[in-house]
C-alpha cells in the first residue's frame, strides 16, 4: 500500500530485489507497481462491507504514531527443474511516524537489516558484513518514493507503512468482496478478497478494537504455476515506544561500505554500452 503517486499496493510487486543495482538484493515488499497492472475500463465492483473493513484497517494504521510487528512470509519459487517450492523468511518491523523505519529480514541463507532515520536509508548484509546507504527525504512516504523510483529499492512490508494504506490499496482494484468471518491462528478475522485482474489478493483483518491485518495472500494468475505470496502477521504492538537508537545505523566492526547506484544512471550506462 504505497501512496497514490507510486501506485497500488498491499497487492504485489512481484517481489523484486531490494537493492537491484548491487549485491544487497534479498528484501522484498508487499506491493505492485501500477505499470505492472493491465489497465481496464471496467467500473470496480466492490462490496460495501469489504470497503468499510479495509478502510477501518487503513485508518487504524495511518493514525498510529508508532508500531512494531512480526511477519512470517512464504513465497512460491520455481526450481531449475521446473518444480515449484516455497521459500520462507521472517520480518521484524518497527515504524515511528513520520520519519523512522527499521526492519530485520531473516532466512536460512540471509540476514539483513534496514534502517531509515529521516536522513538516509541503509541496508546491512549481516552475513557478509557489508552495507550501502542512500540519502533520503525527511518523511516516510517521500523516502519510500525515493528508494523505489531512484534506486529500485522496495522496503519490506512498506504497504503497512505509508501515510494512507487504504487509498494506496484501493488503486486499480477491479473487484472486492467480503468473504466472511474466519480465524487466523485463533484470532477472529474478517476475510476480504480483491482483484486487479491478473493479480488477486486476500487479506484477513482482525475483528474488534484493533483492526490489523493478520494474513495476506497474493496470487499471480498470469504467471506460470500461478505462484503465491503469503504473509502471516503476529505480535502487533502499538504501546511500546520506539527510541531513536532503533533506527540509527551503526556499522558493525569490520563492515565494508559499497556504493548504491541510481537506476537512471545504470540505465544510461547500459545504453552507452549497447546493452
Amino acid at each position: 500500500m504505497k501512496e497514490p503517486s507510486r501506485t497500488i499496493h498491499l497487492t504485489a510487486q512481484r517481489l523484486r530485489p531490494f537493492f537491484a543495482t548491487c549485491a544487497l538484493a534479498g528484501l522484498w515488499a508487499l506491493s505492485v507497481r501500477a505499470a505492472d497492472v493491465k489497465p481496464t475500463d471496467a467500473k470496480p465492483v466492490i462490496d460495501p462491507s469489504a470497503d468499510k473493513v479495509l478502510k477501518r484497517m487503513g485508518d487504524y494504521l495511518a493514525q498510529a504514531p508508532f508500531f512494531s510487528v512480526n511477519a512470517e512470509i512464504w513465497q512460491d519459487v520455481q526450481l531449475g527443474s521446473g518444480q515449484q517450492v516455497q521459500a520462507g523468511r521472517t520480518v521484524d518491523l518497527q515504524v515511528r511516524r513520520p520519519d523512522r523505519f527499521h526492519a530485520e529480514v531473516r532466512s536460512t541463507p540471509r540476514n539483513r537489516g534496514l534502517f531509515y532515520d529521516g536522513k538516509s536509508i541503509t541496508l546491512l548484509n549481516r552475513v557478509q558484513n557489508f552495507y550501502g546507504s542512500i540519502p533520503a527525504p525527511a518523511t516516510l512516504d517521500q523516502a519510500l518514493d525515493t528508494a523505489s523510483d531512484r534506486f529500485g529499492i522496495a522496503m519490506p512490508l512498506e504497504d503497512l507503512v505509508v501515510s494512507d494504506p487504504y487509498q494506496s490499496a484501493m488503486q486499480k482494484i477491479v473487484s472486492g468482496r467480503d468473504i466472511g468471518p474466519v480465524t487466523v491462528l485463533g484470532t477472529p478475522c474478517e476475510h476480504l478478497a480483491f482483484s486487479l485482474g491478473a493479480v488477486d489478493w486476500q487479506i484477513w483483518i482482525e475483528d474488534g478494537v484493533k483492526p490489523v491485518p493478520r494474513k495476506i495472500v497474493i496470487t499471480y494468475k498470469d504467471e506460470e504455476g500461478t505462484p503465491e505470496y503469503t504473509a502471516i502477521f503476529s505480535n502487533w504492538d502499538f504501546q511500546t515506544k520506539l527510541p531513536d537508537f532503533l533506527f540509527t545505523f551503526e556499522p558493525p566492526a569490520g563492515a565494508s561500505k559499497i556504493d548504491v547506484n541510481e537506476i537512471k544512471a545504470e540505465n544510461q550506462t547500459h545504453k552507452k554500452e549497447g546493452k
